[in-house]
């Protein structure tokens, strides 16, 4: 343990270099009562960049460990324009505490400028859930679907066994309902028929309903994320970059390294951006705008809710001008959608809430403006973080200095870029001896 302590003040070294010599690069440290380095979070200036465009909707958790201290590794991470994974900061905590969360959370907070997210995704891990309703009062805590329904394995393993349906009404209540009411009665419902009315684990996760249950999420952006699955895929990601036996020196070494992959995937998917267009199912005018504007994967998932909205009816509609009341269903289906449409200010809402969720229309509120001939997707419902110039403008740090990207990694991404343009160069000059 006193080695990996001075391992750690290597480190602080590092981050201290880094510091002096990168603009906007960020560390802090906290010590424990014997002075030594417990608690260490940095961002470089390309995190500090990624969180002021996308910090809307975090992940984090600290299931990775690396070196034989057992030492919690804690990467904040969220998505991008193009929905691929963001890297917000980077922790190494000596412990699982409340204390030990609330510290790493303030100086989250201290080097983002006091900015914090509208929605936060972790496992169910109490200490945690205090420090963020410490720190975090206005987020949103949501915990993980998955990691829920493992809980609910790993306490009713037999109910499983015995009931092919329980799994089956367990995920429909985290995920099914629009009303509360009916969420309710259908967990009810459940517990009524496990004979679990008394059970603690359900009692205690009810309280927790809001956390886990899109009756209330979907209220709140969350950019379509309904788990930590991005941090379990990133964790996997990083074990082909660090292995268990590194120090924290070389976990800082490979680490960067990982960085510099995931960031390069950005700039592959704005090349590709930049050369093809998207497909376009059907020629319209919506869809055309649409493709001009967002990014190539938000496109294809508007195209989709373009695509589903031709199969959909309207069954009633009240109108009380300029407000017009609709429901609509999937053609042959019997569940119904409540589609609210303004005439005048031309706002419109679902009672699946997707824009408020997911942050672009669905295939109900499609279906509505189509009938209206609204023929271009009103701009309110254009959210900029999806859209191809999402990255234009500037970051400005708490000082009102604009904040750069590390010049070695920009040398780095241009290095990548004329590799990659040289290898196109090769294979169409070999195919002639004169080429």
């Amino acid at each position: 343990e006193r080695c990996e302590k001075e391992k750690h003040t290597h480190l602080f070294i590092i981050l201290r270099r880094k510091n002096q010599t990168i603009h906007h690069f960020f560390y802090l440290l906290q010590y424990d009562a014997e002075g030594q380095i417990a608690n260490i979070f940095w961002a470089d200036p390309k995190m500090v960049i990624d969180y002021a465009l996308f910090g809307d909707v975090v992940c984090f958790d600290t299931t990775y460990r690396i070196n034989n201290v057992n030492c919690p590794c804690g990467p904040i991470i969220g998505v991008n324009h193009h929905k691929e994974t963001v890297v917000f900061g980077v922790a190494l905590l000596y412990d699982e505490t409340t204390a030990s969360f609330k510290w790493l959370f303030t100086a989250f907070l201290e080097v983002m400028k006091g900015k914090k997210p509208i929605t936060i995704f972790t496992d169910q891990d109490a200490a945690m859930a205090k420090a963020i309703a410490k720190v975090f009062p206005e987020t949103y805590h949501r915990i993980c679907s998955w990691h829920l329904f493992q809980n609910a394995l790993k306490h009713y393993g037999h109910i499983f066994k015995g009931s092919n349906k329980f799994g089956a009404e367990f995920k429909s209540c985290m995920h099914d309902f629009e009303y509360e009411e009916d969420f309710i009665h259908s967990w009810n419902s459940l517990l009524e028929k496990q004979k679990l009315q008394d059970n603690k684990w359900c009692l205690d996760t009810f309280q927790e309903r809001r956390k886990w249950t899109m009756v209330y999420g979907r209220h709140t952006f969350s950019a379509g994320i309904r788990s930590t699955q991005l941090c379990e895929c990133f964790n996997s990601r990083m074990k082909c970059y660090v292995k268990p036996r590194f120090n924290v020196l070389e976990f800082f070494t490979r680490f960067e390294k990982l960085l510099d992959d995931v960031r390069y995937q950005e700039l592959e998917s704005n090349y590709e951006m930049s050369q093809l267009k998207p497909a376009l199912k059907m020629n319209v005018p919506i869809l055309r705008n649409a493709r001009d504007i967002y990014t190539s994967k938000i496109f294809d998932l508007f195209q989709q809710e373009y695509e589903k909205s031709l199969g959909i009816v309207v069954k009633t509609c009240i109108e009380s001008p300029p407000l017009y009341k609709y429901k609509v269903c999937v053609y042959e289906l019997q569940r119904e959608h409540k589609v609210t449409f303004d005439s005048k200010s031309k706002r419109i809402g679902c009672c699946c809430m997707s824009f408020e969720f997911v942050g672009y229309l669905c295939s109900h509120a499609l279906k509505v403006l189509d009938i209206w001939n609204i023929k271009i997707v009103p701009s309110q419902y254009m959210l900029n973080r999806w859209t191809k110039h999402a990255r234009e403008g500037c970051v400005v740090d708490y000082k009102g200095r604009i904040v750069k990207e590390d010049p070695r990694q920009v040398v780095s991404n241009r290095s990548k870029d004329l590799s990659r343009n040289a290898v196109t160069v090769a294979s169409r000059a070999a195919e002639s001896e004169d080429a």
